[in-house]
């Protein structure tokens, strides 16, 4: 850092509370203070927009992949996350914001006629982006989130998933498929090379009022009813994507929470940077 002028962030965010490439820039602005350099993050869209929906972090679960106390769905952009942590988190750094000209913040990105870039091998359309705030929960089961597959985080299964058709009378239920996929090489090494039943969250359904985190919520709860002996959730992984202690019966409520969700957004109105 001694050898620095200035250090410059440019760095696609995803619009969802568990993704490292927040905390490595909080980690950079921290060294930046320490070094008494300036920091510039070059601000870009969140691909979903600006709808903020899920649990809010409970700081004692702070971790790598959830830093901040904000929803799930955090509904802003890298800049105005690093505004929040600068000032919330005490940094103090000299942190300058360039921010995106012409964007408005409830636009998602297909919205913008931009080129998409995959912000990751295995979220390679925004369709998986849209479900990312939800499917990412499943990482923390003995389901496959379709890692090794062309359809990561839009879908879900196991060998052994039972998967009733009457089990899916549950609002929004148009929302899924029932489907078999085979991952291979996948990352997280759930099921290499052999075949998984499950379901999969359809396309071009990613607008509606429910939500991915309380859509994928109801889905694990009726899987786990139909599964009792099979499904596994690891508690302690669920918390840190969750955002605080895992309940399977109190999760639905809490991520519903409107009333912490308004006062968030009054919490983070100085923040924001775009209308």
């Amino acid at each position: 850092m001694a050898k620095l002028d200035v250090l410059v962030v440019d760095l696609q965010d995803v619009g969802t509370r568990t993704w490292s490439y927040v905390s490595t820039t909080i980690f950079a602005m921290r060294a930046a203070k320490t070094a008494g350099k300036r920091i510039i993050v070059l601000d870009r869209p969140n691909p979903i927009g600006c709808a903020m929906q899920g649990p809010i972090l409970d700081t004692a679960f702070s971790s790598m992949i959830g830093p901040l106390p904000v929803p799930l769905r955090h509904g802003m952009t890298m800049g105005e996350l690093m505004r929040f942590a600068n000032a919330e988190l005490g940094i103090g750094a000299d942190l300058v914001v360039v921010p995106v000209k012409g964007w408005h913040r409830c636009e998602w990105f297909d919205e913008t006629g931009l080129p998409w870039v995959p912000p990751s091998p295995n979220l390679r359309d925004l369709d998986a982006v849209a479900w990312y705030p939800g499917t990412v929960l499943i990482e923390a089961t003995n389901l496959s989130v379709g890692r090794g597959t062309d359809e990561a985080f839009r879908e879900m299964g196991a060998p052994w998933l039972k998967t009733p058709r009457e089990a899916y009378g549950y609002p929004n239920g148009d929302t899924l498929e029932h489907v078999t996929f085979t991952p291979h090489a996948p990352g997280d090494g759930k099921y290499d090379g052999v075949s998984c039943a499950g379901v999969r969250f359809w396309r071009n359904n990613r607008r509606y009022a429910g939500g991915p985190i309380l859509e994928v919520i109801r889905v694990l709860r009726l899987l786990a009813q139909s599964n009792r002996d099979s499904l596994r959730v690891d508690s302690s992984m669920m918390t840190t994507r969750f955002g605080r202690a895992w309940n399977a019966d109190s999760a639905l409520a809490w991520a519903s929470d409107q009333r912490a969700l308004a006062a968030f957004r009054i919490r983070v109105r100085p923040y924001l940077l775009y209308l």
